[in-house]
């Protein structure tokens, strides 16, 4: 009978073999083993409010949408008035917020992504024949502007109304169009959607209009990201998937039904 002889494995061939060993038994970090995300948000409808008692909006459904894409795990999204969501954000008590425009300081503490949520015009309201012979900035000397304090608007505007003096501050815009119904201001500043959400559910709509032949700006509203508890490489995965998202008949969906836009734009 013939000798049976064995064969050595070559010692760098069993270090090879014994790393792939390890590798297939110790569990690998991935998207699943993460914690979920601690999300905070306020109410601003359209895009987030609470309807039938559950988190609804335009933001909110993007978000939510985008999330479940990329397979990423969100705790259940946690409502905050804004400066608080702010502050949480950047104390490192909250991972993600929404809905925020771009400002230099919140780029301090937050990562924006490259692709906003969506784009909206910023705009002044007032009533009817006011807003039909308003022509720019300038006719806003010796007015009363209503402005929300925390919120960005643009450099210029916040230069101009505070050099002449016309700014008053509240901490909400539902604050600002119910002095605006009172005869309390002459002008208010939001942002289109939201404004004309409180204008409706306030009853204005034959008493307040927007002026949106002069925006004060057009700005995204984006979802930002703690720098303190979220990786740069998570930031650019849900930008890339927004902006995926965002060239499919759902998304247009949703602008149609939160915010009225027709699904052809």
């Amino acid at each position: 009978m013939p000798e049976r002889r064995s064969h050595p494995i070559p010692i760098t061939a069993l270090r090879a073999l014994l790393l792939s060993l390890c590798c297939t038994l110790v569990p690998q970090t991935s998207a699943a083993t993460e914690p979920p995300l601690n999300v905070v948000c306020d109410l601003w409808p359209p895009y987030q409010m609470v309807v039938d008692g559950r988190l609804d909006g335009f933001s909110t459904q993007v978000v939510r949408r985008v999330f479940e894409r990329l397979g990423v795990a969100t705790r259940e999204t946690r409502v905050y008035p804004w400066k608080r969501a702010i502050v949480m954000l950047e104390r490192g008590a909250a991972d993600a917020l929404f809905s925020a425009n771009y400002t230099a300081e919140r780029a301090r503490f937050s990562h924006y992504p490259d692709e906003p949520l969506v784009e909206t015009p910023w705009v002044l309201w007032a009533e009817p024949s006011l807003a039909a012979t308003y022509q720019g900035i300038d006719e806003l000397r010796a007015r009363r502007v209503g402005v929300v304090r925390g919120y960005s608007y643009t450099t210029e505007f916040w230069d101009f109304i505070k050099r002449h003096q016309v700014a008053e501050e509240a901490e909400s815009d539902e604050q600002n169009f119910r002095k605006l119904q009172a005869g309390r201001l002459d002008f208010v500043v939001a942002e289109q959607g939201n404004g004309q959400q409180l204008v409706d559910r306030l009853g204005l709509s034959e008493r307040v209009v927007p002026i949106t032949a002069h925006p004060i700006k057009i700005d995204g509203l984006y979802l930002i990201f703690s720098k303190a508890h979220v990786s740069p490489e998570l930031v650019a995965r849900f930008s890339t998937e927004l902006s995926r998202f965002k060239r499919e008949a759902e998304y247009r969906r949703l602008e149609h039904d939160y915010l009225g836009r027709d699904m052809d734009d």
